[in-house]
């Protein structure tokens, strides 16, 4: 079913990504997503073809997209800080909180635009660095839950 992915950044920015819904509950849904060209996030080169696996939840403070090359194998786990989650019928709306961690599967662990926190308020800055250091202490965790969500969701679609 086709979704949208919409992301509200700090700095007013609206993007907006055509994606396809694979799994939806009241606090949950994951949304699938392929990259069309060449992207550099981080120290990662994420191929053109690569899938992107959007796990979003209501209650929790991020996201995780799970970046799967198009040979299969896993290149990354990308954590979105993020806030205010509405799971609508058309798509899932959120707000981006500028930090992002990015987890590759040789355990190598970067947090990257701490450069966005500059004109921030203190108080929005303290939410985000309480986030980063949450999503941190529980990273291996959410890698885990994450890394298991995408496998059965790619075991049912090839069994398709």
């Amino acid at each position: 079913m086709p979704m949208k992915e919409i992301k509200h950044k700090l700095n007013g920015e609206r993007m907006e990504f055509e994606c396809t819904l694979l799994e939806r509950s009241d606090r949950r849904a994951v949304l699938l997503y392929r990259i069309p060209s060449d992207v550099q996030v981080g120290d990662l080169v994420l191929p053109a073809g690569t899938t992107t696996y959007g796990h979003y939840w209501t209650d929790r403070p991020f996201n995780v997209y799970h970046w799967i090359a198009p040979d299969g194998d896993t290149l990354g786990y990308y954590v979105n800080l993020g806030d205010t989650v509405v799971l609508r019928e058309d798509g899932v709306e959120w707000r981006d909180l500028a930090i992002d961690i990015l987890r590759t599967p040789d355990g190598r662990t970067q947090v990257l635009d701490t450069d966005e926190l500059e004109d921030l308020s203190p108080g929005l800055r303290r939410k985000i660095v309480a986030i980063r250091d949450q999503v941190l202490a529980e990273l291996d965790e959410v890698v885990r839950e994450v890394a298991a969500a995408t496998a059965g969701l790619r075991r049912e679609d090839s069994a398709r």
